[in-house]
């Protein structure tokens, strides 16, 4: 009997998914359903599409039509899930031109996200559908989108980003280069502390303000202005209570994102603490034979164990592979936990990190010893050597690294790599101090700022062991 594979969403949960399934299960009918009108595209680089680094938007597509043709993988563009029969594990489906009932075997939820927009006065257009947003305000999920901020954001226009988290800051940085004049308006203290500790943020937020980019902390966007257009923001500090108006030809909203969880609800599945799907690591969710991967999903953190929702594209697809494998008849697993390692790269300054922040460590009753350094790309000696700053947090009692993060202008992203790998293989500190890395002048210095910062972290461990 041919088994039916039904993937609800083709971004690059469902399109992994979709190819490991067909990998696993060479005979199965597997189709995936996709509300846009486009395949599977890199929402990641939507960014560098919107600065014109990417040519086209188009060239973000990175599973052609035509490939999934060739794969016998059936895609339906432009087409909606409005319901699912559990009982009759069958897909209720619906296309401008069409009603279709689907049948299913295996069912896998790759529905992912949509931006979270904060109640904001004026942010919504008046008598327009429900949470459409005001002319001139965008959100970045989609190639629409950013095919909309492109249209407003040209040299000469002013820009406003609220929000300095990952997506704000890359956001930032493409209408910077477009010729727009840029601020942006931040909630917390600074930047990225999702991402990183104040400490490393900090640099960040010189490399904005050495770009001629104004960003504001600790401020809360209460209203934006204009009637029938947005026309700019009235931001409220925090701390004084003081308003400012901001006023720009275009307001993009990157205030974070929350899963889509309805249809997930509708089918019987558990949500977690976080509001997001639960599932194991199988990828299967409470209900049988229906699996679930991606931003929509809660997943444990490695290092503290407490559900985490990562929306990083590299854990949907390590997510998909698994799901495809097992709702295909297969076997396979995820890890334990996963490290939401991460990493991005606006303003010239790279800054990557993985594990918990400092904050999430406290939150979770752990005091990590410490160890940060400042050190070199290079040997002194060598042209062109950068600055690059490298913290470590390690648990006070058994030494193990529990978390890593780096800045700096180059060579970044495959350091936190190597701390990836140590993390997960439960590796202490003393011994990460003992790696023996590669050495080049043109590459890479004798002692690696990896170890010079760990023997930092050592140093201040033994100093506690012995203290009296």
């Amino acid at each position: 009997m041919v088994r039916k594979i039904v993937i609800v969403g083709g971004g690059c949960g469902g399109g992994t998914a979709a190819q490991f399934a067909r990998k696993t299960d060479r005979t199965a009918e597997i189709t995936v359903i996709e509300r846009e009108s486009y395949p599977q595209y890199s929402r990641c680089g939507l960014p560098y599409g919107i600065s014109g680094i990417i040519p086209d938007l188009t060239n973000l597509i990175e599973a052609p039509e035509e490939r999934m043709r060739k794969n016998r993988i059936t895609l339906m563009l432009g087409t909606s899930v409005t319901s699912v029969d559990k009982e009759k594990k069958v897909v209720h489906l619906e296309s401008p031109s069409k009603k279709i009932e689907l049948p299913y075997d295996s069912l896998i939820l790759a529905t992912g996200a949509k931006a979270s927009v904060p109640p904001i006065r004026g942010v919504f257009k008046e008598g327009g559908k429900p949470y459409e947003l005001k002319q001139g305000v965008f959100v970045l999920r989609t190639i629409e989108d950013a095919r909309g901020i492109q249209s407003l954001g040209y040299k000469g226009k002013r820009a406003v980003v609220i929000g300095a988290g990952l997506v704000g800051l890359e956001v930032a940085e493409a209408l910077m280069i477009r010729g727009c004049k840029v601020t942006i308006v931040e909630y917390l203290s600074n930047c990225i502390l999702a991402m990183v500790d104040d400490d490393m943020a900090q640099m960040m937020a010189e490399a904005i303000a050495k770009h001629g980019v104004k960003m504001f902390t600790e401020y809360e966007v209460i209203e934006l202005l204009g009637d029938e257009k947005a026309n700019g923001v009235v931001a409220k500090n925090r701390k004084t209570g003081e308003e400012r108006e901001f006023y720009a030809d275009l307001i993009v909203v990157a205030t974070g994102q929350r899963g889509e969880t309805d249809l997930a609800k509708q089918v019987g599945c558990s949500v977690g603490v976080t509001k997001q799907i639960v599932v194991d690591d199988r990828c299967l969710t409470c209900v049988p034979d229906v699996y679930a991967v991606g931003d929509c999903t809660e997943y444990p953190d490695l290092v503290i164990g407490k559900p985490y929702v990562s929306g990083l594209g590299t854990i949907a697809v390590k997510m998909a592979m698994v799901a495809g494998v097992n709702a295909a008849g297969g076997s396979d697993h995820l890890p334990k936990g996963f490290l939401i390692t991460r990493a991005t790269e606006p303003f010239g300054c790279q800054v990557a990190a993985v594990g918990p922040t400092l904050q999430q460590l406290e939150l979770a009753g752990i005091k990590p010893v410490i160890g940060k350094v400042r050190s070199f790309t290079l040997p002194d000696y060598y042209p062109g050597r950068k600055e690059i700053y490298v913290k470590v947090l390690v648990h006070p009692d058994t030494g193990k690294i529990l978390a890593a993060q780096i800045v700096g202008e180059e060579r970044v992203h495959l350091r936190i790599n190597a701390f990836a790998v140590a993390i997960q293989a439960g590796m202490t500190v003393d011994e990460m101090s003992k790696v023996e890395t590669a050495y080049c002048p043109p590459a890479a210095p004798t002692i690696d700022p990896i170890t010079i910062a760990c023997e930092a972290a050592k140093l201040k461990l033994t100093r506690a062991t012995h203290s009296p």
